[in-house]
């Protein structure tokens, strides 16, 4: 929709022009369209809007009754709004890609390529809310990868990073679309399930352990530690929620590492299951 106004503004401009016999002056009316479009659609569509509106600009001029001076200047007039009008789309459309750049920087993790932290807790928070006001249940799962320290001291940091790569891979594959999975600086993760049940969130954390552990076998000797905390409704802050994740993977470590546990809050009665 914004498209099609810009366009449309462009060529109202340029019969304008026309009406008035190139007296009536729109060049930098006609800025803001090109700026516009540039900013929405990117660089290539900047550049034909540009071009468009210096094609108005040149026809208002060579349709014009009045004489110029030289039968060259309607063209170089064209030319200088092109130049003009060109450098204002490309510039609107770096600056609007650095800031794509910046946020996604700010909220993906580096190396992973999955949301980090920030972006984590911003989604769980939101969706805290909409647990709240729905009545819906959630999950959160928290992942440790045993003995990664031993696996980058070995093997090097490259391989390290590699597992990491693996890790983030195996979590999006075992998980379902609408599931956030981020993760959350050095060997944790974390996955959020939002409207779901506690057997299915069991079920996922389940999955989760398998997929991420048949994915690591060529980084032995590192598995993966897992916490599943399940909540009949948002009625905790997202924190507490992940904490509470945290808490059952660390009684896992404290267990023995490479297991699962999991626990729901705030039902009749809580409920712990181990595998």
């Amino acid at each position: 929709m914004a498209w099609i106004f810009c366009i449309g503004t462009v060529l109202l401009l340029g019969a304008l022009r026309l009406a008035t016999d190139a007296e009536l002056v729109l060049a930098s009316l006609a800025l803001l369209p090109v700026l516009v479009i540039a900013w929405i659609a990117g660089r290539k569509q900047g550049v034909l809007a540009a071009i468009l509106a210096s094609a108005m600009w040149a026809v208002g001029d060579l349709s014009a009754v009045r004489q110029f001076s030289a039968p060259w200047i309607p063209w170089a007039n064209a030319a200088t709004h092109l130049m003009t009008y060109g450098l204002v789309a490309l510039l609107a459309a770096q600056v609007r890609h650095q800031l794509q750049k910046e946020h996604e920087q700010a909220s993906q993790d580096a190396l992973t390529k999955i949301p980090n932290r920030r972006a984590f807790l911003e989604a769980g928070a939101s969706e805290v809310e909409r647990s709240t006001r729905y009545g819906h249940s959630m999950a959160v799962i928290f992942i440790d990868l045993d003995d990664f320290k031993q696996l980058n001291d070995a093997r090097g940091h490259a391989t390290g990073d590699a597992a990491l790569r693996a890790t983030a891979k195996a979590l999006i594959g075992a998980l379902r679309s609408s599931d956030q999975v981020a993760r959350l600086g050095g060997d944790e993760f974390a996955v959020l399930l939002p409207e779901i049940g506690y057997d299915a969130a069991v079920e996922a954390g389940r999955k989760i352990g398998v997929a991420i552990n048949r994915t690591l076998k060529k980084f032995t000797p590192v598995t993966a530690s897992v916490g599943v905390a399940w909540f009949d409704s948002g009625k905790r802050s997202f924190a507490m929620m992940l904490k509470a994740a945290d808490e059952l993977m660390y009684e896992v470590k404290q267990g023995g590492k490479n297991d699962m546990r999991a626990k729901r809050f705030g039902a009749t009665r809580d409920h712990d299951t181990k595998e």
